[in-house]
């Protein structure tokens, strides 16, 4: 058995340990480049059909890359997305959802592109601009967001302004179906400071209020239908659960800034899952957004989404024993994309590898302290 010296790299707790992490290598991130990115810069879900990757997994890497201060590295990352998921031009057209091999030819399986990916390399690109001094990613990354609020938004009565998860497929009949998680408050943020002339502080205010109305009971669904008849509601197809999307949108309440908007508002609404964490000592795997209800227990990736905002609860008892448990389990660290890019946001969210303010802006402790 793996003794718990020998799997302090998970989590660094004490001041000291901090203070030489903030100026040291990420070797969570190294170890996610060897499993989960090849040398051309694609990052590969394991075990997948196809051996797929995601638009989403693009541009999650390239956020650790630039946390990481690996140029390198984003750079491959940026040109195998632009080249095989936008068809050579990021600028023109956004990034395709899925790409894969299929009958021995990697291919764009999916062309429909994700609002939630689209936004995170648009808002990496715009910091990545700021951090390295290059033009042009600024350059790239206005040309992305001018595009998202162009072509995947829509004006939805009673709502306003509102992201859609992708251009295409999810408006019928009058009703829209929408997916909270993927509007994390800071990107909008950043780009009503960014591109004043834009509606993003329109999207910012109404994508928080989407936040808070689809959680009455603490807890935000994956996904959640609209309409003018029947407010947010769920059907058969589009269920109360939240589980795999819904992780997300507790761990970018945890990463805005303490002063930001909606932050006070936000952390109010999700103390009632926050307590029943603190509570039961364990992280479900799923959570209703009608009844509240729990069920099951999460896989290690979701403890670690969650464990800076159980860390800004100072439930510190329920972080220790949640970090042990992570600490016992560090196989899927090699195995499982999706838990692993879990566990990257909240390692480096926990340690303060990065700061975000309220207007959105990134800082790196590379680019803060260790020059």
């Amino acid at each position: 058995m793996k003794t718990i010296a020998s799997l302090l790299f998970v989590f660094i707790f004490s001041s000291n340990a901090l203070a030489q992490l903030s100026c040291s290598a990420w070797p969570q991130w190294n170890n996610f480049k060897t499993h989960f990115i090849t040398p051309e810069g694609r990052v590969i879900d394991l075990g997948s059909d196809y051996s797929i990757t995601t638009s989403e997994g693009q541009s999650y890497a390239l956020f650790f890359a630039l946390l990481a201060n690996d140029k390198a590295s984003f750079d491959k990352l940026l040109e195998w997305t632009e080249v095989h998921l936008s068809e050579g031009d990021l600028s023109t057209r956004l990034p395709a959802w899925q790409w894969g091999i299929k009958q021995n030819q990697g291919q764009i399986l999916d062309s429909n592109p994700a609002s939630d990916s689209d936004l995170w390399i648009a808002y990496t690109l715009s910091q990545a601009a700021i951090l390295w001094n290059e033009r042009r990613y600024a350059v790239l990354s206005s040309v992305l967001a001018e595009r998202i609020i162009r072509e995947e938004t829509a004006q939805i009565p009673n709502l306003g302004l509102t992201l859609l998860p992708g251009p295409t497929g999810f408006e019928k009949d009058s009703s829209w179906k929408l997916n909270p998680s993927y509007a994390p408050l800071f990107i909008f943020a950043q780009f009503a400071h960014l591109y004043p002339h834009s509606p993003w502080q329109t999207l910012h205010d109404n994508s928080a209020q989407l936040l808070i109305d689809t959680a009455p009971k603490g807890v935000s669904p994956d996904w959640v239908n609209y309409s003018v008849e029947k407010g947010f509601y769920h059907d058969k197809s589009t269920p109360a659960t939240g589980s795999y999307n819904a992780i997300r949108v507790y761990l970018w309440a945890s990463m805005m800034a303490e002063d930001a908007p909606y932050k006070n508002a936000l952390t109010e609404q999700f103390k009632p899952f926050v307590d029943s964490i603190v509570s039961s000592g364990k992280v479900p795997l799923e959570t209703n957004a009608v009844t509240g209800k729990t069920a099951g227990n999460a896989p290690s990736g979701f403890v670690a989404a969650l464990l800076p905002l159980l860390a800004e609860d100072n439930a510190s008892q329920t972080v220790t024993a949640l970090q042990q448990q992570i600490m016992m389990d560090t196989r899927f660290t090699t195995s499982r994309y999706y838990d692993s890019v879990l566990y990257l946001f909240g390692n480096s969210a926990l340690n303060k590898r990065f700061s975000i303010d309220k207007n959105g802006a990134l800082t790196t402790n590379w680019s803060n302290e260790c020059r």
